[in-house]
């Protein structure tokens, strides 16, 4: 057991979604972990998300941001603030999610018991029955600009914590003082694929990326996610190409060939059931921006795309 707990600074970003806020503090309350706060980063809600978090959960330190700053930016505004006020790690977790009550002492455990950890996450679980495991490792590919979820494993809870490429903005404890060092997200992803980049950048540190699999944690699983074949598919495409574009190396070239391919073969393939003309665009406009290097908020749809789930 650690014998001083360090401060933790709880960093949940929401975009409305009120139900889903109110569970998952509903279930922070039961969290068994000495030391923490709970900050709510509220990216520009326009329901009532906010005042219902006052008026049930008192407890949670609310920062109102103007207006929605993405997933990016809604974090690194969490960082910031928590730094400020003295955390040792800020824990950033997704607002669909519940956590069992020694999830974030045994992130913690891990964190402390592995000084060469850099980012620790836990195993995370799908919310609804029979809660098979939604994330449980990782793989990527540079050359070909891919970055997927490895769940061939399925680590038992007293599995020692092993290391991963990269690891899912779903959930992930970092030691602040890295965390600042870093700037936190890179802004220009908005949504997606800013956790590979930011798991990637730990790495270049010397640090490791790993999982704890005593801690466990539930997933609503991807809810704006259902909207891939939308906006998803221009942050998809884009965000890809900025990541290789960062890290790739000589593989740049290739890897943009092989993302733009995919994209345009998952779009034109007979079992594609998405809006097929909207997608192509979508896929023609990340290419485009990606290449005049435009990012942040896709503007198009600045009223309507989500933070992130």
């Amino acid at each position: 057991m650690i014998k001083t707990l360090p401060r933790v600074a709880i960093i949940i970003v929401i975009w409305n979604g009120k139900k889903d806020t109110l569970l998952c503090l509903e279930s922070m309350r039961r969290d068994t972990y000495g030391n923490k706060e709970i900050l709510l980063v509220d990216n520009g809600s326009t329901d009532d998300s906010v005042a219902e978090v006052r008026r049930l959960f008192p407890e949670v330190v609310v920062l109102q941001l103007s207006r929605n700053l993405g997933f990016t930016g809604g974090n690194n505004a969490g960082i910031t603030h928590a730094i400020e006020r003295g955390a040792d790690y800020v824990y950033l977790i997704n607002n669909d999610t519940t956590v069992e009550p020694d999830a974030l002492e045994k992130l913690v455990e891990a964190a402390e018991t592995n000084p060469e950890a850099g980012l620790v996450a836990p195993v995370i679980h799908d919310l609804d029955p029979p809660r098979a495991i939604w994330f449980s490792g990782s793989k990527m590919d540079l050359r070909r600009g891919a970055a997927w979820h490895d769940n061939a494993r399925e680590p038992s809870r007293t599995d020692a914590p092993f290391e991963v490429p990269w690891a899912t903005g779903c959930a992930m404890l970092i030691p602040a003082g890295l965390a600042g060092e870093l700037g936190g997200f890179d802004d220009r992803y908005f949504l997606s694929w800013e956790d590979v980049d930011l798991s990637v950048r730990v790495r270049k540190t010397g640090r490791k990326v790993i999982i704890a699999p005593t801690a466990r944690i539930y997933h609503k699983g991807g809810q704006s996610g259902k909207n891939f074949n939308g906006i998803y598919g221009y942050y998809a495409v884009r965000n890809s190409l900025l990541l290789v574009r960062k890290h790739g190396g000589r593989d740049y070239p290739r890897a943009l060939f092989c993302i733009v391919t995919w994209h345009l073969k998952r779009c034109l393939h007979p079992r594609f059931s998405g809006p097929r003309g909207r997608h192509l665009r979508l896929i023609w406009e990340g290419l485009r921006d990606h290449l005049q290097q435009h990012y942040g908020q896709y503007q198009a749809a600045q009223a309507t795309q989500p933070t992130r789930s």
